[in-house]
């Protein structure tokens, strides 16, 4: 994943354009501008972003809920809030949502840059000010015994699910060349030598995984 292909879910047209203008300038590629909900999830689903940035109060509906949508179609999808909300009610409800990052509007450009750009690697990011304002703790990441990249994370969570690489690749927006590669790779790096023992090895290393850090607290971000 490269995460070039940006879509900016804001209904305010200034601001929107603001942060159109913002990603571009640092090379990104935004795909789509959407001004609500509905057109939030329509553009989802034609343009294939790998990032969307999205604010919480929409006309039509919530971002959280947008937010969910979107990741329920495409699970590979980076999802970063951009909001002028601060409390840590907000901040808990688009985390639990699946957001990748969380970003107020008043934040510097720096700053949001730096939270695409972190969230594209599979980080959890909170901006200065949100994690300043609530204190807000983010559940440190169960360890990866295998050493995979974000991208490789999600082919195998969609293989866990007994999807095919052809489903696989237009979940994740891939060619089906693409997953083959990464199917392959994640065959190497698991030790397996099909996709029924990869499926295996992943849900007993997700379980021990889940069960030595059942005692963690979290650490603070910010």
């Amino acid at each position: 994943m490269n995460g070039r292909r940006v879509l900016i879910v804001d209904d305010h047209p200034v601001f929107r354009s603001g942060l159109a203008a913002l990603i571009t300038s640092a090379g990104y590629d935004v795909v789509g501008e959407a001004a609500g909900f509905a057109e939030a999830i329509a553009l989802a689903r034609t343009t294939a972003p790998e990032v969307v940035l999205m604010d919480l109060g929409l006309p039509d509906g919530s971002g959280v809920d947008a937010t969910e949508r979107i990741l329920g179609e495409r699970p590979g999808t980076r999802v970063i809030v951009v909001t002028m909300f601060d409390d840590e009610a907000a901040v808990r409800e688009a985390l639990d949502g699946g957001a990748a990052g969380y970003v107020v509007k008043d934040a510097m450009p720096a700053e949001v840059l730096a939270a695409v750009a972190a969230a594209v690697e599979g980080a959890v990011v909170l901006g200065s000010g949100v994690a300043r304002s609530t204190g807000r703790l983010v559940p440190t990441p169960a360890p990866d015994p295998f050493g995979l990249t974000p991208r490789e994370r999600d082919v195998l969570d969609l293989v866990i699910r007994g999807l095919g690489n052809r489903q696989i690749a237009e979940r994740l927006g891939l060619s089906g060349k693409t997953v083959a590669n990464h199917v392959s790779t994640l065959l190497v790096k698991c030790g397996a030598t099909d996709r029924v023992e990869l499926g295996r090895l992943a849900r007993a290393a997700i379980a021990a995984a889940a069960g030595s850090g059942s005692g963690s607290q979290g650490h603070p971000v910010g």
